[in-house]
């Protein structure tokens, strides 16, 4: 590695002009010990995997929030980290308690927690795909509890 990117601000530097030496040198440099506190918080390697490589794209995505005089480079990416860590284990959780629920025999509890966990993921910024894909339904049936739950939602009110 070119020894010109091996400090902070050459690296956040090099991410902010998406250069591919900067991906390069953040993953050299950083994955060690990301993936050993994603590890830590998800319990699972092969999760950590995705987790890290989730880590990665939103650093890449979010290198211009970036603000040295806050915070070091390391807390700031260990603090992406722990977010994508959080956010996968709320949607394993949610996964599974969709795939308990949907074994059960009553389907109208099952329909409703369905909504409710879809609807959940919508607001947390998920796509109606990554939805679809995370809870093993497919994209009109993500549509149809979306509807469902806003019109529960307004009925409620």
């Amino acid at each position: 590695m070119d020894k010109n990117y091996t400090s902070q601000p050459a690296l956040v530097e090099l991410l902010l002009r998406r250069d591919p030496k900067g991906c390069q040198h953040l993953c050299e440099s950083y994955s060690g010990r990301l993936y050993g506190f994603i590890v830590r918080i998800v319990k699972d390697a092969k999760a950590a995997d995705r987790v890290l490589e989730k880590t990665f794209t939103a650093i890449c995505n979010n290198i211009h929030q970036y603000t040295h005089s806050q915070l070091t480079f390391l807390t700031w990416a260990l603090q992406l980290a722990r977010s994508e860590s959080i956010d996968y284990l709320c949607i394993s959780k949610q996964k599974a308690s969709f795939k308990e629920d949907k074994n059960k025999d009553n389907t109208d509890d099952t329909t409703a927690v369905a909504e409710i966990a879809v609807f959940n993921m919508i607001h947390q910024g998920y796509k109606v795909y990554e939805v679809a894909e995370l809870l093993g339904m497919t994209v009109e049936d993500v549509k149809l509890n979306i509807r469902k739950a806003m019109k529960q939602k307004k009925n409620a009110n």
